[in-house]
């Protein structure tokens, strides 16, 4: 991304993701709008969004590592604006980022947005 180290351009965009990411998870995909349940919705997305990092930038970085040993190191240039990239970088960017979509599906769906016990529990230590 724009001259950084390739684990460092995925990780610049997987972080400027993250509050576009929980709004439209919450309302959206899982209709969790009025669900009065937001900061510990906020906490557990946090959580599993610290294993959907390492999900993306490594299997992105492992990714790229093996599509370099089948096919080489090569890159394209963009005719038009004179721009050359590696098609197989944006290859392993988005299998990375696959992997990562499949990973948080499951469990914004299981843990996330859904009723744990773990807000009662700790509501109930905070009494004591």
């Amino acid at each position: 991304m724009l001259g950084t180290a390739y684990e460092t351009g995925v990780s610049i965009g997987y972080i400027a993701s993250i509050p576009v990411g929980f709004i439209l998870t919450k309302n959206l995909a899982f209709s969790s709008k009025k669900s009065g349940k937001t900061n510990s919705e906020i906490l557990k997305y946090l959580v599993v969004l610290f294993f959907s990092y390492i999900i993306t930038v490594k299997g992105a970085y492992f990714t790229l590592l093996a599509l370099k040993a089948m096919f080489g190191e090569f890159e394209v240039t963009l005719p038009i604006i004179d721009y050359k990239f590696s098609p197989i970088g944006t290859i392993s960017h988005f299998a990375g980022m696959g992997f990562s979509f499949i990973f948080n599906y499951f469990t914004h769906k299981f843990f996330t947005f859904s009723e744990t016990g773990v807000r009662n529990k700790m509501k109930s230590i905070r009494k004591n």
